[in-house]
């Protein structure tokens, strides 16, 4: 007879051997899955590499292309030639006037002539003196050196006189055979890394000398892949390049090469001292530059499909084999897994009833809140539609009052003006009303041309009587010829919600002063509300325009104005952004598609 404890003994070890043998297959079947899974994701990550920076490129060659022809068009004009040929005042102005036409029709930053020795003798922005390119040297400058042996230019830089960065574009000048002079135009390259920011993506662009000067990342912008030699240190501070300063290096880490030509490579967390962050860059030259585009996929998200890949492999393996135990204990056991089934089934049906049960009550509850929500936010929103038709029910009050003193008298002609002047306030304030519900949905709007100074009168009418009363100066410069594309009630009720909290900004200020102003953009029409009150704070800068965001005292506002203004000048195509003025106080910016 088989002793019982050397039997159990054995099954013990067998027990254990098996075990052993498991782990092992589990082990190196997760790591060929985790292998298998991160190569499937970095291919789709180079792929769409690939693509983007093709995207990028192309952008890069058409924001540059559009303005390839400025250069030759300039050095070809004969206003331009007469005055490299006998500079004299009278030619200067007359230059320097069809220089800021052209660059205004084209949208480049700047359009500028240098003589022969690199002297600027007409320049687009001659009319600002702290800005002005005439009357400096840019001979140590590359674009001009190479217009000068060449014949054409391009250089990207920091201008050293306005300090900002720009891609320079040169043609030499000729009279004959003899060179006269050299033709520039700057182009902003900004609007490419404000549009690369705002898709969330990281790519960025270096130049021969591998330092980044366009970075969808503002702290990678001037600072070099790898630490620079000193002879370019020394050329880049003769030609100033990037200014006086010179590039820190970015700490990039080479890793081992992947596959299509892509490098595994990592950078310094900026969330976490002393930890770098993984990624696999991808390069494109753009030789027609000299420079070469780079785009940076994370590797986190790869990291995590490849172990989810390994984590569902090793349970696949221990799924299988448990199913294999239970099979192969099923004929021993098969009457207590029936039972433990059966149990099993009956609290897996008792567990789903109470989680029926609990969610049904949390939906409940859910609906609850919601609801509740709606009905505060409806008081609140009634409140404020109480305050915006208070002033126009006291303006009605007081042409009721004068016309019935004026129907007595008989001036029928002016009590005509004056009920249609309570019919007009009548509809804005019906048109008010809905404005809260245009903010819970969204509803058509009569899109027109709408004067901007006769939308910025009606405003200033409905709070005339308060800025007597606070004693506001309001000094006013709108073109007539100013019109927008949008809804005159609308665009009216946008200027009173600036325009009340602007007074709001200067209730306690001494100086109260509202400036309003409209510029014609490259994007249509910018209409500036400048006040002298307390400025905006840093911490309120991006809760401005959230719904019900107040910094009043309770009872003095519910924070739908800036919210209702935003939507409704989202809706005519534009935008509303808020800023501070270098002198004190805030300005609303309502930039608006001019109305053709």
């Amino acid at each position: 007879m088989a002793d019982p404890v050397s039997s159990r003994s054995l099954r013990h070890r067998r027990l254990a051997i098996l075990v052993a043998a498991l782990a092992a297959v589990t082990a190196l079947a997760c790591w060929g899955a985790y292998r298998w899974a991160e190569a499937e994701a970095r291919a789709a990550l180079t792929l769409n590499g690939d693509q983007r920076l093709g995207l990028y490129a192309s952008s890069i060659r058409n924001a540059v292309g559009r303005y390839d022809y400025l250069p030759f068009l300039v050095a070809r004009d004969h206003e331009v030639l007469d005055l490299l040929d006998a500079p004299s005042e009278t030619r200067r102005d007359a230059v320097n006037r069809r220089l800021e036409t052209a660059n205004e029709a084209a949208g480049s930053a700047a359009l500028y002539v240098v003589n022969r020795s690199g002297l600027a003798l007409a320049a687009s922005n001659w009319a600002d003196p702290a800005q002005s390119f005439v009357g400096q040297t840019y001979d140590f400058r590359p674009y001009f050196r190479q217009a000068v042996e060449s014949g054409s230019g391009r250089y990207f830089g920091i201008g050293v006189t306005t300090g900002l960065p720009g891609y320079f574009l040169s043609h030499a000048v000729h009279r004959g055979e003899a060179l006269i002079g050299v033709a520039v135009v700057k182009i902003d390259l900004e609007p490419l890394q404000r549009d690369w920011a705002a898709g969330g993506e990281r790519v960025l662009v270096t130049d021969e000398n591998g330092i980044v000067f366009l970075s969808s990342h503002a702290d990678w912008k001037y600072r070099a892949l790898r630490p620079l030699p000193d002879v370019v240190k020394a050329r880049l501070a003769q030609t100033r390049q990037y200014d006086r300063s010179e590039p820190a290096p970015l700490g990039l880490r080479d890793g081992p090469l992947a596959e299509n030509g892509a490098r595994l490579v990592s950078l310094p967390d900026p969330l976490s001292h002393g930890a770098r962050h993984a990624y696999l860059m991808q390069e494109l030259p753009l030789p027609e530059f000299g420079w070469t585009i780079r785009f940076l996929s994370d590797l986190e998200p790869v990291k995590a499909q490849a172990a989810g890949a390994a984590v569902l492999t090793a349970m696949g393996i221990l799924l299988l084999a448990a199913a294999l135990a239970l099979g192969w204990q099923r004929r021993q056991t098969l009457r207590l897994q029936q039972e433990a089934r059966v149990t099993l089934e009956r609290r897996v049906e008792e567990r789903t009833a109470e989680l029926l049960t609990a969610n049904r009550v949390l939906r409940e509850a859910q609906e609850e809140l919601v609801q509740a929500g709606k009905l505060a936010a409806l008081g609140q929103m009634s409140a404020a539609l109480a305050h915006e038709i208070n002033q126009p029910l006291a303006a009605i009050r007081t042409f009721v009052a004068s016309t019935r003193l004026l129907a007595e008298r008989g001036e029928t002609a002016m009590v005509r003006d004056n009920l249609a002047m309570i019919g007009d306030l009548a509809e804005r304030m019906a048109v008010l009303s809905g404005h809260l519900k245009d903010f819970a949905r969204k509803g058509p709007a009569r899109v027109e041309a709408v004067p901007v100074a006769r939308a910025m009168d009606r405003a200033l009418a409905l709070l005339a009587s308060r800025l007597r009363e606070e004693e506001v100066q309001v000094e006013q410069s709108i073109p007539p010829d100013a019109r927008v594309r949008g809804d005159a009630v609308r665009l009216e009720q946008v200027f009173v919600n600036l325009l009340r909290n602007a007074a709001d900004a200067m209730a306690k200020c001494e100086e109260r002063c509202l400036t309003l102003t409209a510029d014609r953009s490259s994007e249509g029409w910018e209409i500036r509300i400048r006040d002298t009150g307390t400025g905006i704070a840093e911490a309120h800068q991006f809760q401005l325009f959230d719904p019900f965001f107040t910094t009043k005292e309770v009872g003095q506002g519910l924070g739908l104005g800036l919210s209702l203004s935003y939507g409704i000048v989202r809706d005519f195509g534009g935008t509303l952004r808020a800023e501070n003025n270098p002198e004190g106080g805030a300005c609303f910016v309502v930039q608006l598609p001019e109305a053709q």
